[in-house]
């Protein structure tokens, strides 16, 4: 019986197990009838044949039996025959054959009224025997047709169950690698963009590299000098400093003097001088102190040199003074660019 809480396969299979017990016992039932079918139309005791034999005996025994009825008749009557001149004792035994005879016939009619109630019941029982054997055939080709069709009907039923369900999972199967290629075609694609950009992200960072220089002057400061000095310890001069050959933005300067003077100050000036010998950038323009930091973020686009001129000084009288200027930069174009 269908069941809700099992699956389709779970009650196909719970049907047919059912079918199968079902089976097992009517085959049980129809093994009983033609058994009992084949009592009826064999040779043993209580089968037709058997009925039919033992009547076929019985006429056999009437058909004898008159037969000797005959012969005694005949010889009763040659008897009374051969005494009609007798004495009275053979009367008086005559008189007791008679007596006999009288009996015997008398046993005979009823032997014969008894034969032939007896052939009736065995007609009888021959013909409902018959009829019921009949009817029990009828009743067993019907149960064979009624489960040759419940079995062609069940397997039918069971066929296209089997059809309905394999094409009900080849839809689905179908159905799940559709989605499951789209779902990876869309994850592919969204990884491989990723990957890109962290890839595009990563190179342009890498090669983005952030600069620091350090130039450095002793001694009393000029107005109009040049002091700082860079690689081997050339000073600077106009167009002739810090030389970067990218384009990059100064994002910090910073500044340290060490001096006994005790509050020098150094008007200062930083310039670029583009290589292309352009009209050079004024990045910065500043009263320092001996402590100065600050931030700049000026961006240039032209590779050149980087260059600080003292424009005037204050209070500074130290000829042992050192100074230490610091650009910190950053690159605006990858590294793999050639120099142009």
């Amino acid at each position: 019986m269908f069941s809700s809480g099992l699956s389709l396969r779970q009650n196909i299979k719970a049907t047919d197990d059912d079918l199968y017990n079902y089976k097992i016992s009517n085959d049980g039932r129809v093994d009983v009838l033609e058994t009992f079918k084949a009592g009826l139309e064999g040779t043993g005791e209580g089968s037709i044949s058997d009925f039919q034999q033992k009547h076929e005996q019985q006429a056999t025994l009437i058909t004898t039996l008159e037969t000797n009825a005959g012969a005694l008749q005949t010889r009763i009557d040659t008897f009374n025959a051969a005494l009609e001149d007798g004495a009275d004792g053979t009367i008086s035994t005559i008189e007791q054959i008679q007596l006999n005879t009288s009996g015997l016939a008398q046993e005979i009619v009823d032997r014969g009224t008894e034969i032939t109630r007896m052939d009736g019941l065995v007609s009888t029982e021959v013909s409902d025997r018959t009829a019921a054997d009949t009817a029990l055939g009828g009743r067993i080709d019907q149960e064979i047709s009624n489960r040759q069709t419940a079995i062609t009907t069940e397997a039918q039923a069971r066929v296209d169950g089997d059809t309905a369900e394999a094409e009900a999972r080849t839809n689905a199967i179908v159905n799940e690698v559709v989605n499951r290629n789209s779902a990876i075609a869309v994850e592919t694609a969204n990884r491989q963009t990723a990957i890109t950009a962290e890839a595009t992200a990563r190179t342009t960072a890498i090669s983005k590299v952030g600069f620091t220089t350090v130039g450095e002057a002793e001694g009393i400061l000029t107005p109009g000098s040049f002091p700082f000095s860079f690689g081997m310890g050339h000073q600077s001069d106009t167009d002739y400093g810090l030389f970067i050959p990218f384009n990059y933005t100064l994002l910090q300067v910073s500044f340290l003097c060490k001096s006994l003077d005790s509050a020098p100050f150094v008007n200062l000036k930083i310039t670029h001088y583009p290589f292309d010998q352009s009209t050079p950038i004024e990045l910065l323009s500043d009263r320092v102190p001996q402590r100065y930091l600050a931030t700049i973020n000026k961006m240039v686009s032209k590779p050149g040199c980087l260059v600080a001129e003292v424009v005037s000084v204050e209070a500074l009288t130290d000829d042992n003074a050192k100074f230490r200027l610091m650009f910190f930069y950053a690159s605006n174009d990858p590294l793999t660019a050639p120099f142009s």
